[in-house]
């Protein structure tokens, strides 16, 4: 093992245990779990953000997006603004620029 893993214990219910252990090698079990953990912790992580930012895009905010048309077309938009950046930096003619700048 690797300096910068820990060993800890964990308790699992039995049928997901058994499942697992029928499922996932002996020595591939830790790497899988670790993996399956960091993922849903990634999902945890994207319900706390859309929970805390609830509301912040509101019609009266941004009355373009009201409906499939204004929402398609502000999709479009972005789209094809990403799409000639990405364009551009491929033939290198844009520098990174950071967000705070």
């Amino acid at each position: 093992m690797s300096a910068n893993h820990i060993r800890t214990n964990v308790m699992f219910p039995e049928d997901v245990l058994a499942e697992l252990r029928k499922t996932v090698p002996a020595r591939e079990r830790s790497a899988f779990i670790a993996e399956a953990t960091r993922r849903q912790l990634v999902m945890l992580k994207q319900k706390v953000a859309v929970h805390e930012t609830a509301g912040a895009w509101s019609r009266e905010a941004h009355p373009e997006l009201v409906g499939s048309a204004g929402v398609y077309t502000y999709r479009n938009e972005t789209e094809q603004a990403w799409t000639e950046r990405l364009h551009r930096v491929a033939e290198g003619g844009v520098e990174y620029v950071s967000s705070g700048q």
